[in-house]
């Protein structure tokens, strides 16, 4: 079996978990991400777009011409379909759903999306380099990226490597259980502020705004977002395209 095919069933078994009514609201980190995208407008494509909440929330607004999502599991695509094609609302048909192709999305043209976002997407992909590199084929000169992934950097998680033990960042299941479960949630990258910066930039993404995330100890969330890199278990970056700094 390819690993492309583990990853697949691994989050077609995981569907249930990942997947609610997207007709009901954004919810989570899809809730954050709205307030950042305010001034923005056009074709919007989701890698990664799991329920779909924020997607469709975002198809109601006339603002947004075409959407689309994209999602590794078929049956995560299949369910979000369902919905589509079962539902009279007029906004619903602004939006296609498709699974990518080895990480590529070749059924999307070259500079043809305004807005991407891609949320708790990118330390689950085999190579953040190919997903990236896509995203910046797709988007047109003046497009923004929204893009988020787990904080191995983490105060949290400082203490607990201090302590000898593993940072979790991907799942709170014991270690012993992850065989079934996938190693940290199937997270296959860690990142820290920094190195994801590296990363962006070399994909031709430019951070121009950072935020954190997380829905433990909401009494820390204003802070999470003044420092995100220390105080967060989650980084976002809003970024604006640049010309690629290494080759492909």
């Amino acid at each position: 079996m390819q690993n492309n095919e583990i990853l697949t069933n691994c989050y077609d078994r995981k569907s249930s978990e990942r997947f609610w009514d997207p007709l009901n609201g954004p919810v989570g980190r899809d809730a954050i991400v709205l307030p950042l995208i305010h001034g923005a407008s056009g074709n919007v494509l989701e890698y990664g777009f799991g329920s779909g909440s924020l997607l469709f929330s975002l198809a109601k607004e006339r603002r947004f011409h075409n959407l689309i999502g994209i999602d590794i599991s078929e049956v995560l695509v299949k369910r979000a379909m369902d919905i589509i094609d079962n539902t009279d609302l007029e906004w619903v048909k602004k939006i296609k759903l498709l699974t990518p192709q080895n990480d590529t999305i070749p059924q999307v043209a070259d500079g043809s999306m305004d807005l991407i976002i891609s949320v708790a997407t990118i330390e689950h992909v085999l190579d953040p380099y190919i997903v990236l590199d896509e995203l910046h084929r797709v988007a047109r000169e003046n497009a923004i990226m929204v893009c988020s992934v787990p904080n191995y950097a983490y105060l949290k998680n400082r203490f607990i490597l201090l302590l000898g033990r593993l940072p979790k960042t991907g799942t709170d299941d014991p270690v012993e259980s992850w065989r079934t479960c996938g190693w940290d949630g199937m997270h296959i990258h860690t990142f820290t502020k920094d190195a994801f910066a590296t990363l962006l930039r070399s994909c031709g993404w430019e951070p121009v705004r950072w935020t954190g995330w997380g829905e433990r100890y909401k009494f820390l969330f204003k802070l999470r977002q003044k420092l995100p890199s220390l105080l967060s278990g989650e980084i976002m970056a809003v970024c604006k395209k640049i010309e690629m700094r290494t080759a492909k």
